[in-house]
């Protein structure tokens, strides 16, 4: 099983604010999944894959 992370941990592993992942999240860049109510998490392959992209 792969590591999963919040949008808190990309933000600061990234040097971007935390609004900034979430947006990526909601315009379809960057894929999450939802877990439970509102806790949203990013696969490590998928954020892999987001940052080997050339244009964010």
């Amino acid at each position: 099983m792969s590591r999963m992370y919040s949008a808190a941990e990309i933000a600061q592993k990234l040097g971007v604010h935390q609004m900034t992942v979430r947006g990526w999240i909601r315009d379809g860049k960057l894929p999450a999944r939802r877990i439970g109510g509102r806790t949203v998490r990013v696969d490590e392959s998928d954020l892999s894959t987001f940052l080997s992209t050339p244009a964010r």
